[in-house]
């Protein structure tokens, strides 16, 4: 309960940049777990855990800006829908090497993620250092 209450604080706070990371990684978090269901033959839980990494990979798709993202975000849709495909492929056949697949491919966007987030902070600290701020 009070992960849940820690998580739900978090998620409350956080910048859409760090949604974005706790999107990722809840994701990650679902799937690997899936793979451990699937193993024990828990398939009402495996069900369930995909249908929520379903979801995570509809809103992160759904708040990708076409416009400003340009070829980036074009590209992070058609990513987005195949690896919403290979979730619903795992559920049905029970696959674990799919979810394998869709944990490289989402492991590979959180690292590039974060990557990103650190060189903006970076970037943004760099501008900052010549100015004056003392009034």
């Amino acid at each position: 309960m009070k992960e849940n209450v820690y998580l739900e604080n978090l998620v409350k706070t956080a910048s859409p940049a760090k949604l974005v990371e706790i999107l990722y990684e809840k994701f990650l978090e679902l799937v690997e777990s899936s793979k451990k269901d699937i193993e024990n033959k828990d398939f009402v839980a495996v069900n369930e855990k995909l249908k929520k990494a379903q979801d995570i990979i509809t809103e992160l798709n759904i708040s990708l800006n076409m416009e400003k993202g340009g070829e980036i975000a074009k590209n992070l849709r058609s990513l987005y829908n195949y690896i919403f495909k290979r979730l619903i492929d795992a559920n049905v056949e029970k696959n674990v090497k799919i979810l394998d697949e869709v944990t490289e491919l989402m492991s590979g966007l959180l690292d590039a993620w974060r990557e990103a987030m650190k060189r903006a902070k970076d970037s943004i600290r760099e501008s900052q250092k010549g100015l004056d701020i003392s009034l």
